[in-house]
């Protein structure tokens, strides 16, 4: 069985935007497992609703439907304003992220054989995605099929949901939203530092 891990962010990568930059992961050993949480997401103008646009109920609905699927999310939260990061804008920030990301998600997939899907982003070509799917899961003894770029497919359009709710907490101090997706939280990494790891009471583990 071929597990799956969709890939969404949140933030910006430039030095004048955003404080955070989120990137997020779902891990799921079956895309049908999301099929549900897909669902619940409104239709606007003939595309899905994502998260900035949604309305309060609609996000908070679509974020309790995946907390009761069988999932786990991953994320990497990086504070643009630290100085004590080692990647703080723009491309270095968005691969060393990625990269950090997919060594844990793949550290937690139960399955494997995975695909991953990272929606499409002009920050990292095909080929390289590729590639860095490649060699980390060969250090990780999983055997990853596919690592490519999408273009918002359904598992994505849920993964934007919980990059977004993420975002929101760490941004805005908005923690309504994560709340409702916490108990699914396998790994929070908040720095791309060396890592560190420590696992609190409910299991979750920080990095």
């Amino acid at each position: 069985m071929t597990g799956l891990i969709a890939i969404d962010e949140s933030g910006d990568l430039g030095s004048r935007g955003s404080k955070f930059f989120v990137i997020a992961a779902i891990v799921t050993r079956r895309s049908r497992h999301l099929l549900k949480v897909y669902k619940s997401i409104p239709i606007g103008n003939d595309s899905e609703v994502k998260f900035y646009e949604a309305r309060h109920n609609e996000r908070l609905d679509i974020l309790t439907e995946l907390a009761e699927s069988e999932s786990s999310i991953v994320y990497v939260c990086v504070n643009k304003k630290d100085y004590r990061e080692p990647c703080r804008h723009g491309n270095k920030l968005y691969l060393q992220a990625l990269k950090r990301l997919i060594e844990c998600t793949l550290e937690i997939s139960e399955s494997k054989d995975v695909d991953i899907s990272v929606d499409e982003s002009r920050f990292i070509k095909s080929g390289e995605l590729a590639e860095m799917g490649k060699h980390i899961s060969k250090d990780l003894g999983k055997n990853v099929k596919k690592c490519v770029k999408v273009s918002s497919n359904k598992c994505t359009r849920v993964t934007d949901y919980v990059a977004g709710a993420i975002w929101a907490k760490y941004e805005h101090g908005k923690e309504e939203y994560f709340e409702v997706i916490e108990k699914r939280i396998s790994i929070a990494c908040e720095s791309l530092g060396p890592r560190k790891s420590a696992t609190d009471s409910t299991g979750l583990i920080r990095i």
